[in-house]
């Protein structure tokens, strides 16, 4: 299961669409006290968040998933408008080319499954 979090409706709803008709599962939340909520309860094989989420921002959801051991190995795309550095996470920019995520999305699976992490 991917977790997508994006507080913009038409771009949470694109974006859900791309991953599902690529035969991905997706939960799809409007917030980071939500994407908080979700992965109290399971483990996402992979979350894309934008930076700028509501009550508790992409940033600071990447921070406390980097620092707990159940979450730490999850990989990450961050959304964004604006290029910084994100200590390799990859950043891609507004609007979203939906083949750049999906080759992100693959990539990072792929490794997984080879990793030890068959998420």
């Amino acid at each position: 299961m991917i977790l997508l979090a994006d507080p913009d409706p038409g771009s949470r709803g694109e974006l859900c669409s791309v991953l599902e008709q690529a035969g991905f599962a997706v939960t799809a939340v409007a917030t980071g006290l939500e994407a908080a909520q979700v992965l109290m309860q399971t483990v996402p094989s992979l979350i894309v968040l934008d930076l700028d989420l509501k009550w508790l921002s992409g940033r600071q959801l990447i921070s406390v998933l980097r620092r707990n051991p159940g979450t730490y190995f999850i990989p990450l795309v961050a959304l964004g408008g604006d290029v910084e550095d994100l200590g390799g996470i990859p950043l891609l920019l507004r609007p979203v080319v939906p083949e750049q995520l999906l080759a992100l999305v693959h990539r990072f699976l792929s490794a997984n499954q080879h990793d030890g992490h068959v998420l």
